[in-house]
């Protein structure tokens, strides 16, 4: 292999980049074949040339400096060394960002979204993420490992060969501000304005088109961007009197017109009842036999449980990760896009807290999860909310008869027994929150005892008997503590932090004027026997509604701010579920729904409801505004 001039090597590397790129697309578009169904031929094409701008602004970003170094009309950039050393730095960085947009390729099968800001949240759990690399996506992992080097051996190979004309020529300085000029128009990806972000990358105006062209590095070191996300759509006058009108309420009133969506149960009398959440990791409303009458057989504890309390029929998750999840259960709020997570600053623009709110009323806090204490960051968030006992798994002994070693921590049923003995010595009133973990991905089994389906790491088969296991132990926890004195004045709240490995609505499940939300649909169950009667309630809900909901029902008057209502307060206007898809926010009032990218609707005209988009930008410019401008609660 040789080369006539060090120009056409240059050009041989950037056009290998782009194929390198182009490939992995491809790859991408077939794997999740059914899921890019939606867009035409044509829209696909757009899409992958949309992508070509993706790629472009990575690779000139990444190399630019390198083509530079390279083709200085200096006499030591002949240098064999010198040459192959900096075509070497260019195998590695591209083969680097192709190594993490294959790992974005598979997460992409969980949650159909590109990775960002979760990179930013792994810091406790690299652990975690190498047992998954190395077990659940071993032979993904030794491909991409293989591919690596093989990347950076053809670069390698490309900055061997022989350059035949290697005379100086000064005239060349002249090409170097027209190269400075096409790098800064390659990365900007526009000639004015912004430069080219994740909420341009839609070709059409549907979410499989975005996230055709886009990709997860993109999306991370774009990441920026979203600091930037345009939060007023509409002014937030005008927004905030569409939400007041939308979350109005004959009992919840409105206190201060400086905070706006601050509100009280002023007439509210005060139960000491005690309160015990128990999120249950990935848990898709469809799991749930009570729900769908699937006979899946995995939840009879929670069936029962169902049938005989309250079960919330029509509830959604506020996100898709974890932290989202319980965000949104601690402080009313869906984490706004681009702002930072909670626990990272969200919690400094001064929000409702479950944990403060209940110590306030007199309550006791202790919260747990049977990961290691910071996976997840759920230590430091506990701390944020107000709880005053925090345990994780390094505080939790084994204690069953449970085999091996789950990828998280502890087994369920060792925290929940653990649990139970800090309830058996708590002071009344309390409220308590447990997070499970053992039925997250890779579903490592308990035991044979719990495998109902031929058990994998890597099937829903393999999730179904970790969640057979999980209720087991939920029925274990209840008889343990159905003798304690405080058991018939305490609500059970069982429900889920997101769904498992979440699907947006495909068309084929686009009914007229109606769009899907499945990817959120969670179970909601509310347990107190002697509290409330059975009942099928089909009263719209999301993770956000918790927090006004226990504050109605035990009598809490300080003030509090949420877009959320209270699932016992027949008086609100309207119910909906804002929901955050990553970069996107999505609006559903069970009958309809729209989806928005900061860019446009990503609809089909039969399926928009102007009233809708209307309530969603109300929200979402209401929301962030008035956190940004410290007008969302009064200290």
């Amino acid at each position: 292999m040789s080369f006539k001039n060090r120009y056409t090597q240059v050009i041989s590397a950037i056009l290998l980049t782009f194929t390198l790129f182009l490939a992995l697309r491809i790859f991408f578009y077939l794997s999740y074949f059914e899921y890019f169904s939606s867009l035409s031929g044509y829209e696909a094409l757009l899409s992958f040339l949309m992508g070509f701008r993706v790629d472009m602004a990575i690779i000139f970003t990444l190399t630019s400096l390198l083509w530079l170094a390279l083709l200085l009309p200096l006499r030591f950039t002949y240098f064999k060394t010198y040459r192959i050393a900096l075509g070497t730095l260019w195998g590695v960085l591209m083969a680097s960002i192709l190594f993490f947009n294959i790992g974005d390729v598979l997460y992409f099968g969980f949650v159909n979204r590109h990775l960002s800001d979760e990179i930013a949240l792994i810091g406790n759990d690299v652990g975690i993420l190498l047992s998954m690399a190395l077990d659940y996506y071993f032979y993904q992992s030794l491909l991409s490992s293989v591919l690596f080097l093989l990347v950076v051996a053809l670069f390698y190979k490309l900055f061997t060969a022989k350059i035949q004309d290697t005379r100086i020529r000064h005239k060349e300085w002249l090409l170097i501000p027209l190269i400075i000029a096409v790098v800064f128009i390659g990365i900007r990806g526009k000639v004015e304005g912004i430069s080219f972000g994740v909420s341009d990358a839609f070709a059409v105006n549907k979410l499989a088109s975005g996230n055709l062209a886009l990709s997860g590095f993109f999306c991370y070191y774009r990441g920026g961007d979203r600091q930037n996300t345009n939060h007023s759509a509409m002014s937030l006058q005008s927004a905030v009197e569409n939400v007041k009108k939308a979350i109005l309420s004959d009992k919840a009133l409105y206190q201060n017109s400086e905070y706006p969506l601050m509100r009280s149960y002023q007439n509210a009398e005060k139960k000491n009842y005690n309160v015990v959440i128990i999120m249950i990791e990935s848990l898709s409303a469809t799991y749930l036999d009570a729900l769908t009458g699937k006979h899946l057989g995995v939840t009879p504890t929670l069936d029962a449980m169902a049938n005989s309390g309250l079960l919330f029929e029509n509830f959604y998750a506020n996100g898709q990760r974890s932290q989202e999840g319980i965000t949104s259960l601690f402080t009313g709020i869906t984490q706004p896009v681009g702002f930072e997570n909670f626990g990272e600053g969200l919690e400094l623009y001064n929000l409702s807290f479950l944990g403060k709110m209940a110590q306030e009323n007199g309550y006791h806090t202790l919260a747990m999860q049977s990961s290691d204490r910071g996976s997840f960051r759920v230590d430091k968030l506990s701390a944020l909310a107000g709880f005053g006992e925090y345990y994780g798994a390094e505080d939790m002994p084994r204690s069953g008869n449970e085999v091996g070693s789950p990828n998280y921590g502890v087994w369920d049923g060792d925290m929940l027994r653990f649990l139970s003995s800090k309830l058996h010595t708590i002071k009344e009133p309390f409220i308590s929150f447990a997070f499970s973990a053992s039925t997250h991905a890779p579903y490592y089994s308990p035991g044979k005892e719990w495998e109902k389906y031929p058990h994998s790491t890597q099937s829903e088969y393999g999730f179904l008997n970790t969640m057979n296991y999980m209720d087991a132990q939920i029925a274990a926890f209840m008889e343990r503590v159905k003798n304690e004195p405080w058991f018939e004045n305490t609500i059970f709240i069982f429900t889920a932090d997101h769904t498992n490995h979440a699907e947006v609505a495909s068309a084929a499940e686009v009914e007229k004027n109606r769009i899907q939300l499945g990817s959120y649909h969670i179970p909601l169950i509310i347990y107190a026997p002697k509290i409330f009667k059975a009942k099928k309630m089909q009263t719209l809900g999301s993770h956000v509604d918790i927090l006004p909901t226990l504050t109605d029902f035990l009598g809490w008057r300080q003030p509090f701010t949420t877009i959320g209502s209270s699932l016992f307060d027949m008086s609100v206007q309207k119910r909906f579920a804002f929901v955050k898809h990553g970069g996107e926010v999505a609006l559903t009032d069970g009958e309809s729904s729209v989806h928005y990218n900061f860019n446009a609707f990503m609809d089909n005209e039969e399926n928009r409801s102007k009233e809708l988009q209307e309530l969603l930008l109300s929200i979402d410019t209401a929301q962030a505004n008035l956190l940004k401008q410290t007008q969302w609660m009064q200290q």
